[in-house]
C-alpha cells in the first residue's frame, strides 16, 4: 500500500509529519540528545557491585525512542513508524515503505533509519566486487553471525563506473581518491561516512573504506551541480541497463540528528535522488547502487536463532537470499547485534 505524506516543518515540541520524516524522523529526545545518550553509562546489572553509601548508582539508559510519527494526508492523527528490527528488546532500526514523495510526481521513495552506535556493521565483499580473496567478510554471512544479524544493505558501483577506491581487511583493493566521498568501518565497528582526505585518511582508524563518487548531499544541501560546476571528469552518477537516467537509486546519509539513513528512490536522476534525501533531513549523503535489482535493504526475522528469514524494506527489492544463502557477486554491508556478535569472527 502507498501512502501519501504531507509536509510539514521540523519542530521538537510535537509529534508532526516531518516531509521526510517522509521519513523516518526521530523523535525530540534522539534529535536533541543523541550525543548525551551516546555517553551515559550502561544501566547497572544484578551483577554490578552494591554502591557504597556516599555514591548513588548511576541512572539506567533511557530506552530507544521511537521516531516522531508522520502524518498521512487527510489523517490528523498520524501514524507511527513501523520497528524493523530491535536489539536488547529495544528497537534498532525504523522504516517507512513505498511512500509517494511529496512534490516528486510519481516518486516511491522507502527509507530505514537507525542508530550506528547501537550496532557493529562491516563491509563484506562479493565474488565479483571487489572478487579475490581469501576475504574474512566473504560474499554471504557466515552462520556463526546469523543470530546476530540486524540488517544488511548494498554496497557501491562497480570498479569501472567510478574512479574511486576500495580499502578493506588490510589491503588495497583500488586506491582511495582524495576528494570522494567514503563509507568508511572503523575498527570497533562504528559506520560513518565522509570525504577522503578531509573527514577521514587510512590511518590505521578503519577496517574498512569504500568509495562511490563525491557527496550529493552535504552540509544539508545538494551538491551534485558544485561537482559538475568544477568539471569532474570522473563523475558517472549512473543509468540502467537501457542508458535511461531516471531509476531506481539507493544512498546512505548521516541525518541532521546524527542517525543513519538508508534510501531507495524511483524513478529519479541523481539531482531528483539529492533532493529527497534534502527533504529527508540528510546533512550528508552518499549514492550507493542504482538498478532495480541492486538496491537493497533487508532485516531478518527470529533474531538470536540460526535460520533467519529475510524481510525487504521496499516491494521493488528482489533475489533476497543473496546475503544469506546464495552469496553476492557485489559488496554489502551488514550491521549486527553487538551484544550477541561473536567476537573475532567478523571484521
Amino acid at each position: 500500500m502507498m501512502t501519501h505524506w504531507s509536509v510539514q516543518p521540523l519542530r521538537r515540541e510535537t509529534a508532526p509529519a516531518l516531509w521526510m520524516i517522509v521519513v523516518l524522523a526521530v523523535s525530540a529526545t534522539v534529535a536533541c540528545g543523541a550525543a548525551a545518550n551516546r555517553s551515559r553509562p550502561a544501566p547497572p546489572t544484578t551483577a554490578a557491585a552494591r554502591p557504597s553509601s556516599t555514591a548513588r548508582p548511576a541512572p539506567p539508559a533511557p530506552p530507544a525512542q521511537p521516531p516522531q510519527p508522520l502524518r498521512p494526508q487527510g489523517d490528523p492523527a498520524g501514524g507511527p513508524w513501523t520497528v524493523l528490527a530491535s536489539s536488547v528488546g529495544e528497537p534498532v532500526v525504523w522504516g517507512l515503505s513505498n511512500s509517494l514523495v511529496p512534490d516528486h510526481p510519481n516518486v516511491v521513495a522507502s527509507f530505514a533509519v537507525f542508530d550506528p552506535t547501537r550496532l557493529r556493521a562491516a563491509l563484506f565483499n562479493g565474488t565479483e566486487l571487489p572478487g579475490g580473496g581469501p576475504w574474512t567478510n566473504g560474499s554471504k554471512v557466515t552462520p556463526a553471525l546469523v543470530p546476530s544479524l540486524v540488517a544488511a544493505f548494498n554496497g557501491g558501483f562497480k570498479f569501472k563506473d567510478m574512479q574511486g577506491g576500495y580499502f578493506t581487511e588490510g589491503r588495497v583493493v583500488k586506491p582511495l581518491l582524495v576528494g570522494d566521498a567514503t563509507l568508511a568501518v572503523s575498527t570497533t565497528g562504528r559506520l560513518t561516512i565522509g570525504v577522503y582526505g578531509t573527514d577521514l585518511t587510512n590511518d590505521g582508524s578503519w577496517v574498512s573504506l569504500r568509495q562511490n563518487l563525491p557527496l550529493v548531499v552535504d552540509g544539508g544541501k545538494e551538491v551534485v551541480s558544485i561537482a559538475r560546476e568544477r568539471g569532474n571528469a570522473h563523475v558517472y552518477w549512473g543509468d540502467n541497463f537501457g542508458r535511461v537516467v531516471l531509476d531506481l537509486r539507493s544512498a546512505l546519509c548521516i541525518r541532521t540528528d546524527g542517525l543513519m539513513m538508508y534510501a531507495v528512490v524511483g524513478s529519479v536522476d541523481i539531482n531528483g535522488l539529492a533532493s529527497v534525501l534534502v527533504g529527508a533531513h540528510c546533512n550528508r549523503a552518499m549514492e550507493l547502487d542504482i538498478n532495480g535489482r541492486w538496491p537493497q535493504f533487508l532485516t531478518f526475522d527470529q533474531p538470536g536463532r540460526p535460520s533467519r528469514t529475510p524481510i525487504a524494506l521496499d516491494s521493488r527489492m528482489a533475489h533476497l537470499d543473496r546475503y544469506l544463502t546464495v552469496g553476492s557477486s557485489k559488496d554489502f554491508i551488514a550491521v549486527f547485534d553487538p551484544s550477541v556478535l561473536p567476537t573475532d569472527v567478523v571484521r
